[in-house]
């Protein structure tokens, strides 16, 4: 846990960080932007030493593992190569510190707790972030989608709107699973707070993968069937009652729209330019790619989405295991779901927890990039990822267990007198 808590206090630093300052401030950025070379070789050594972790077959953060590996390989074609392994050494620390963190004996409470780390994580962040911003975001403009200039452009508002949706999405679910009247209120509370932040950020990958995220929710779980989709119904009415038809889609139109002309619009803000380059890019390396941030570093821009991205670092050899991690997460949450009723309370509310923020995050990898670079949504991913691992692990010990236990036959020294009690008396010493 503490390697990832360094993992999460990297964010926002890189290998330009390295230098020596004179100043305090720079030195602890420059002590941030270290961290990765220390949590992949001790996350390693600790996997070595334990070798207790079991995954499935169908792994998707060993697929992740093998396209980052590919990538760090294709590093040395990159035109700066040591900020690719900068960037594959965070990546590669990423997993190897969440498969550490669930080596041991009970793995699956360790992933629990992994899990619930970044929950906190990001809805601490998400807090931070809209105290900092808070004149803009709850202020009368018309938008906030230019908060840019009050984070000091450390965030866009993509990047702001993505911090609120998970926590959103997680405490709208633990709103309609627990039964305390006082953590429903916080939870909605906190879920709307959320919403209206992402609402307000006008990033439209964000509020498409909320959306889908939320009608994804809807569908699978039966008990937000029952209760929020007639509340969704009831509140398109009203509005629908308040306003006109025409007056409603005016209005979604110029939220969508965003003041933009034609042109850039349907260049979705330049995001089919930078297309257009990271393929003609590919095309240069196709077969293995150039390494980590090969679109800043090739194209001198963003690419924009995950796939491009997978195939501008890793080439098509690294492209495959990517797109095949995204399939076995989803493999993984469909099995889980589909046994729910096999596993205990907690862990079906982690399981749509995880099944809803994969949604947003997947809607999310087309207009940006998503597990296929080192940031804060890799990490957000690779604890869903370990605990759907560690949760199938475990679902299919005890399947074969279930199975097994009624062919076992005690042996006849055990019905002996007082040997149960002896028995059960060395079990607990």
């Amino acid at each position: 846990m503490i390697l990832w808590v360094c993992l999460w206090c990297n964010l926002n630093t890189g290998f330009w960080n390295i230098r020596v300052t004179n100043n305090p401030s720079g030195w602890l950025t420059m002590v941030r932007a270290v961290l990765p070379f220390g949590v992949l070789p001790i996350a390693t050594f600790m996997l070595l030493r334990r070798r207790k972790l079991h995954l499935p077959s169908q792994s998707p953060s060993r697929y992740l593992l093998l396209y980052g590996a590919i990538a760090a390989l294709a590093a040395m074609f990159s035109p700066k190569p040591m900020w690719s392994l900068y960037w594959s050494c965070a990546f590669l620390a990423t997993i190897a510190a969440a498969w550490s963190a669930v080596d041991c004996a009970n793995s699956l409470d360790a992933a629990r707790r992994l899990l619930q780390a970044t929950w906190v994580a990001t809805f601490i962040v998400a807090v931070i972030i809209g105290y900092q911003a808070r004149g803009t975001v709850f202020s009368s403009v018309a938008s906030a989608y230019n908060i840019l200039n009050d984070l000091n452009g450390l965030s866009r508002s993509s990047g702001v709107a993505r911090w609120a949706a998970v926590p959103g999405l997680v405490c709208l679910i633990r709103a309609y699973y627990t039964r305390r009247r006082g953590l429903i209120s916080f939870y909605l509370a906190s879920s709307a707070v959320c919403f209206f932040i992402v609402y307000r950020m006008q990033s439209r990958g964000a509020v498409f993968g909320a959306l889908a995220a939320l009608v994804f929710a809807f569908l699978v779980s039966s008990k937000l069937r029952r209760y929020a989709l007639p509340f969704a119904g009831a509140a398109i009415v009203m509005v629908l009652i308040v306003e006109s038809p025409t007056t409603v889609s005016n209005r979604v139109s110029a939220y969508i729209e965003r003041g933009q002309g034609k042109t850039e619009f349907y260049s979705m803000t330049g995001r089919t330019r930078a297309y257009a380059l990271g393929v003609a890019a590919f095309e240069d390396a196709p077969f293995l790619g150039r390494g980590q941030w090969t679109d800043r570093l090739v194209i001198n821009e963003h690419i924009h989405n995950s796939l491009l991205q997978a195939l501008l670092n890793a080439g098509l050899f690294g492209a495959i295991p990517y797109l095949a991690s995204w399939f076995a997460g989803w493999l993984l949450f469909y099995r889980l779901q589909k046994s729910s009723a096999r596993v205990g309370t907690e862990d079906r509310i982690h399981v749509m927890e995880c099944g809803t923020v994969m949604m947003f995050f997947t809607i999310r990898a087309l207009p940006e990039t998503t597990t296929a670079s080192y940031a804060v949504d890799m990490l957000v991913m690779v604890a869903v990822y370990v605990y759907l691992e560690c949760l199938t692990v475990h679902t299919s010990a005890m399947r074969l267990r279930r199975m097994v236990q009624p062919y076992y036959v005690a042996p006849a020294w055990t019905n002996r007198p007082g040997m149960a009690a002896r028995i059960r008396a060395e079990r607990q010493s």
